[in-house]
């Protein structure tokens, strides 16, 4: 099975008024995607397929939207999970 996800070359080719509440989830070294970061657009609670992916974590945080804050992991995440941005 083909994997559904779309690379982003930046995060501005989302419009992200189209979501309800758009949430910018950073992974680590995530399954498909090994030895990344990873960065998936969720709206609210559900994933979408965009994602956009980098090799370090400083790469995909300068990239990210100024009207995105980055909120504390809670603990409960999965552990891949690095950063949460709303």
């Amino acid at each position: 099975m083909d994997n559904p996800d779309r690379l982003l070359n930046t995060f501005d080719e989302i419009v992200f008024s189209d979501f309800k509440m758009p949430i910018i989830c950073i992974y680590r070294s995530p399954e498909d995607y090994k030895g990344m970061y990873v960065a998936r657009i969720f709206n609210v609670e559900t994933p979408t397929y965009h994602i956009l992916m980098r090799p370090t974590l400083e790469a995909i945080r300068s990239e990210i939207p100024e009207r995105f804050s980055r909120v504390p992991n809670s603990g409960q995440e999965d552990l891949r999970i690095v950063e949460t941005w709303i």
